[in-house]
């Protein structure tokens, strides 16, 4: 770093050479354009949710103040109470202190799970908030304010009509067009399976205008050698028709990941010809194997339990040249119960120090974390080093699945490790497949429903862990994460509402919604990461209860003791930050003086 300063002012002495008034303008530049303030739950994020306060509160375009009172917060550190002034918007309560140090707190309030009424007592009226994202807060009024504010959130929070969600009133454009990120054809032509010469795969359009499968795309890609009318016939076979469709394919030795929904073979041993030619045709479009594997991501005890409600799993004798294995991946019912075990132990502000790691292992967040990661990397291994197909599924295929085979390809693919790359993937496997993010997040619903399970979260905290065993290895950095945590919950965005792409079209949003990639991409530097290095290969990384960490600077996020603190990266960003302003005065200078020498790009390197 010592080096890259001593680099910085000798271009800045450089600069000043050519330019009398270069001391005092070299670090001006351009402004950027006005931000969006965006609520994020970690402290190095490009905007905060705990942000320290300004005592202005700046609406965002489309947001309107629906009522403004003087209320007490109750600091969670002393119990005393903090005097401030609370706005509810069509978006979120914000509260400033009047006076002190104190963080503002922002609320969006789409992501609020319960809101209860505690307290009795002149002045002691209380709404104690409780946040999807652990964030829990207590606010003080007087009896009539505190019946107002409620019903008030309690109408704007959870509507009954999903058009009402702040997204559709979101007006804030941005210069880069987050829904043209990805594009089928251009995605499936990058990775080999289009657009080639005798394509051992092909487009399929069966579920034109989502009349066959309602929670898949529109276009999917196919074996070559299987029409639309076996295709037709294979989704009475496959659990809500998801039938077998290509996720992913190998540049090189043609292994592919394909994806789908546990089939309907019941007690009585079901079968269907269609969905046994479509294993044997995605077996024989990979002429270096004679094997496919499929991965079954639940426990067998789970599947064997599906069997006799009429589901069930691939029966080896049925399908040729086949193995399967299970995951032992847990359900969305297991993974809640996990989830708000971890919330009951990050949550209070004191706890038992001594027993922190065995009441961490009492959750079973972090071995539900490994089981993912362990499943992944045996797809990638067996993609890379077998070089087999692998079909993925679990029950419906739009959970475990999802998981999977997104982490699998980012294991694979140092596409899917870049950027926009990493955008794309999210909108495939996780979007464009079905993944129901208004069912598992209850978007707009007042009480938890047994559907509930952060899922999506789940996974980002898996891309955690594999970038944090290869941090030079990803174009993005974790702040990227967690800004995606923050908005799966805030509806300030299109991208994450409704359940498939069906109610997606049904109810415009492409149109009258912004894309979350819209804002990432107007301000791709807060979200780079300054250490990457491009790593083509493949990672592999070791997966144990012993590699394995707490994502702190998510789930501890809003603890009041615990604020994340990475000096190494803050100077690291400094540094990009003051590299970019000289960049931008060095090509301002020679726009001005065309007698100066081409435009050098200044760079730094980085060992590995």
């Amino acid at each position: 770093y010592n080096e890259y300063k001593s680099y910085l002012r000798a271009s800045m002495a450089s600069l000043s050479t050519n330019n009398e008034d270069a001391d005092t303008n070299v670090f001006e530049g351009n402004k950027e354009p006005e931000r969006l303030e965006i609520t994020s739950p970690v402290e190095s994020t490009p905007a905060q949710i705990l942000a320290p306060s300004s005592g202005n509160f700046i609406a965002f375009s489309g947001e309107e103040v629906k009522q403004t009172i003087e209320v007490e917060c109750i600091d969670p550190c002393s119990d005393g109470h903090i005097r401030g002034k609370l706005r509810l918007t069509n978006y979120r309560l914000f509260f400033s202190a009047a006076e002190g140090d104190i963080h503002d707190i922002d609320i969006p309030i789409h992501s609020i799970l319960k809101i209860d009424k505690t307290g009795r007592g002149e002045n002691s009226y209380m709404l104690d908030i409780k946040c999807k994202y652990f964030l829990c807060v207590t606010f003080v009024f007087n009896r009539q304010e505190r019946k107002d504010l409620y019903k008030q959130i309690i109408s704007l929070a959870f509507p009954s009509d999903p058009t009402k969600f702040f997204a559709f009133e979101n007006k804030k454009r941005f210069k880069e067009n987050g829904w043209e990120v990805y594009n089928f054809k251009k995605e499936y032509t990058r990775m080999g399976a289009l657009g080639q010469e005798n394509s051992k795969w092909r487009h399929s359009d069966i579920n034109k205008n989502y009349e066959l499968i309602d929670s898949y795309p529109l276009d999917i890609v196919v074996p070559a050698s299987i029409t639309d009318e076996a295709l037709r016939k294979a989704t009475y076979f496959r659990s809500r028709g998801r039938i077998i469709a290509l996720s992913w394919l190998h540049p090189s030795n043609n292994a592919s990941i394909t994806r789908c929904s546990q089939p309907s073979v019941g007690l009585n041993k079901r079968r269907s010809q269609e969905d046994e030619d479509v294993i044997a045709a995605i077996r024989k479009a990979n002429e270096k194997s004679t094997h496919v594997y499929i991965c079954d991501c639940r426990p067998s005890v789970n599947a064997h339990a599906n069997q006799a409600k009429g589901k069930g799993y691939e029966l080896a004798a049925f399908y040729d040249n086949t193995e399967l294995s299970f995951g032992n991946i847990e359900n969305i019912h297991e993974v809640r119960a996990s989830n708000e075990r971890l919330r009951d132990l990050v949550t209070p502000v004191r706890v038992d120090e001594t027993k922190w790691l065995s009441n961490l292992e009492s959750t079973k967040w972090l071995y539900h974390i490994q089981l993912i990661l362990k499943e992944a990397v045996r797809v990638a291994s067996i993609i890379e080093n077998k070089r087999s197909s692998v079909v993925v599924h679990c029950s419906d295929g739009w959970d475990r699945t999802a998981q999977i085979t997104s982490l699998a390809m980012i294991l694979l693919d140092p596409y899917y490790r870049t950027l926009v790359g990493f955008e794309v993937l999210i909108e495939k496997e996780w979007i464009s497949f079905g993944h129901q993010f208004h069912t598992r997040i209850c978007h707009g619903s007042q009480e938890q429903t047994n559907n509930y399970s952060q899922i999506f979260v789940q996974w980002l905290d898996c891309v955690w862990q594999i970038m944090r065993h290869s941090p030079y290895a990803f174009e993005f950095s974790t702040t990227l994460l967690s800004f995606i945590a923050q908005h799966v919950y805030s509806c300030l965005f299109g991208t994450f509402l409704f359940d498939n792409e069906s109610q997606r079209h049904e109810h415009e949003v492409r149109s009258k919604t912004q894309s979350i990639w819209s804002y990432v991409n107007s301000y791709k530097t807060e979200f780079l990461n300054p250490l990457y290095l491009e790593y083509p290969g493949v990672i592999l990384p070791p997966v144990s209860m012993r590699t394995v960490r707490l994502w702190s600077q998510y789930w501890m996020a809003y603890h009041p003791f615990y604020r994340f603190h990475d000096p190494l990266f803050e100077r690291v960003m400094e540094l990009v930050h003051l590299r970019d302003k000289v960049q931008q005065s060095c090509d301002e200078l020679r726009a001005r003086n065309k007698d100066l020498a081409p435009t050098v790009k200044i760079s730094v390197n980085v060992p590995g």
